[in-house]
């Protein structure tokens, strides 16, 4: 077999199954909104109801009209918020599909594993995934050192988190709801990026991303190992 030969292999056989946490396995919109909420009426004054929210999610829409010069330090502000926020719930609340899932992954010998650009020490989060029962079905939980808008970027947590599972980043897939995650799996020569729409992007969004589209898209959980078996079979 060529060394091509072997790469495609790779891209069609995966062994390592990466994912996002908020909006991927875990519900993002509590947080998020009291998160966009505060940083929107400190920066403009401007009240945000829920379903303005939800309007933008769906429009793809975040910025909420914002003048160009105001999104940098919303953008700081919106992060620092919602890390607040994520930080003091302790309870997560765990996505449909997503138990069984994983747990099926793990049955059928993937490595597996969450990289999250949540901040902090990743044993806390290991206690939070272990409570409602997720931990068991993880090798690895990979947090961020910094709680600046840099940890936004998991490029190198995807480069590392592959090396320490052995695999090539060719044979490793990541599960995201966002577009930074598309890029940061392209970034780190992952064999595939795979975005999900249960997060803050929309389908749409996702699927026409004018920079980082993903690979393949999902509307839920649910059709991962779906996607899984049909790449084994091409």
């Amino acid at each position: 077999m060529t060394l091509v030969q072997q790469e495609i292999s790779s891209r069609r056989n995966f062994k390592a199954i990466f994912f996002d946490l908020d909006g991927t396995l875990v519900d993002i919109h509590g947080p998020l909104y009291l998160a966009v909420r505060k940083a929107l009426d400190k920066l403009a004054g401007k009240p945000l109801s829920r379903e303005r929210y939800n309007e933008a999610i769906e429009r793809g829409e975040m910025l909420l009209g914002l003048p160009e010069s105001l999104r940098i330090d919303y953008a700081k502000l919106a992060f620092a918020y919602f890390v607040t926020e994520i930080d003091k719930t302790e309870r997560l609340e765990v996505l449909p599909h997503v138990p069984e899932t994983l747990a099926e992954l793990k049955r059928r010998g993937y490595a597996t594993g969450v990289i999250t650009s949540r901040p902090g020490d990743p044993q806390r989060l290991v206690a939070k995934l272990a409570m409602v029962g997720l931990a068991s079905h993880l090798d690895h939980v990979v947090t961020q050192s910094t709680s600046s808008l840099d940890a936004l970027d998991k490029t190198v947590s995807l480069k590392q988190t592959a090396i320490r599972a052995a695999m090539l980043p060719q044979a490793c897939m990541y599960v995201g709801d966002e577009p930074r995650d598309m890029m940061a799996a392209d970034n780190a020569g992952y064999g595939a990026a795979v975005a999900v729409a249960t997060g803050a992007a929309s389908y749409e969004h996702l699927a026409n991303h004018p920079q980082y589209r993903p690979d393949y898209m999902m509307r839920s959980m649910s059709e991962l190992v779906g996607l899984l078996d049909r790449l084994r079979g091409e």
